[in-house]
């Protein structure tokens, strides 16, 4: 049980991470389902890893500016740019302005569009503003990075398990194959404690109230784009996430707690 269990935070390191921890590996279904589990456990991983990298840059002469760059590229590097990729397909697929199953055709589309490149810009624009406006009159904590990182991964590890795909094939369609009824009722027991300890660090609980909105919002403009879910959606929902969250935080900062 433990060695299996050791195994599944391997697959979930190299699936979703640079880490080369399971190349070994046999990918079974069952495997590769219970990777689910980790992805909210990775987001802590990477968030933690973050606010360690964010402690030893504030303690050179670096400045706000390059700092603020800094912590966005580096979660970038950590994740190899994986669920970028997503939020770039969905981009260029949403303004495509075709129909749904044309929009589904440019999802599995290896080639980018200048819609694509033009998303890109604006999330990471307001990812590096928020964290630079943060960092000038704000003390960004431990709790705030863990939560940026974990909790659009425990919405998206949700997404993956009870969605309907939009395509019997790809991604998201690949890890529902070995999910369970009773590794939903799991995954949610263990998102709601994860979501507890998380309220409980976070100074400003607003932030989980705007980002319900957020999902809501998400859910409805998907399903009526594509029908359901990708891997590309989920890694959109991730990246999308992120950067909301961010935002949210700042403009919490600024107009509620400043």
């Amino acid at each position: 049980m433990i060695k299996e269990s050791i195994i599944v935070i391997r697959i979930a390191l190299q699936f979703f991470t640079i880490l080369p921890t399971a190349k070994t590996i046999e990918w079974t279904e069952k495997r590769t389902a219970h990777a689910i589990f980790m992805l909210p456990w990775v987001g802590m991983l990477i968030g933690f890893c973050t606010y360690v990298f964010l402690e030893l840059t504030q303690q050179t002469a670096m400045s706000i500016l390059a700092m603020s760059m800094l912590v966005v590229i580096f979660s970038l590097v950590f994740t190899g740019g994986l669920h970028m990729d997503g939020w770039m397909d969905v981009s260029d697929a949403y303004f495509s302005q075709q129909s749904r199953a044309k929009k589904l055709q440019i999802l599995s589309d290896p080639h980018i569009g200048a819609f694509a490149v033009l998303s890109l810009l604006g999330l990471l624009a307001f990812r590096f503003i928020s964290i630079h406006e943060l960092l000038g009159s704000y003390e960004i904590s431990m709790w705030t990075m863990l939560l940026v990182f974990t909790l659009p991964r425990i919405v998206a590890g949700f997404l993956l398990m009870m969605e309907k795909p939009a395509k019997e094939t790809g991604l998201a369609s690949y890890f529902q194959k070995g999910v369970t009824k009773k590794a939903m009722y799991l995954y949610i027991a263990m998102s709601v404690i994860l979501v507890a300890v998380l309220a409980n660090g976070v100074e400003n609980k607003l932030v989980f109230l705007l980002f319900c909105f957020y999902v809501v919002f998400w859910v409805k403009f998907y399903r009526s784009q594509f029908g359901g879910i990708t891997g590309d959606i989920i890694g959109a929902t991730i990246e999308g996430g992120e950067t909301g969250l961010w935002i949210m935080t700042w403009l919490l900062h600024l107009f509620v707690m400043g």
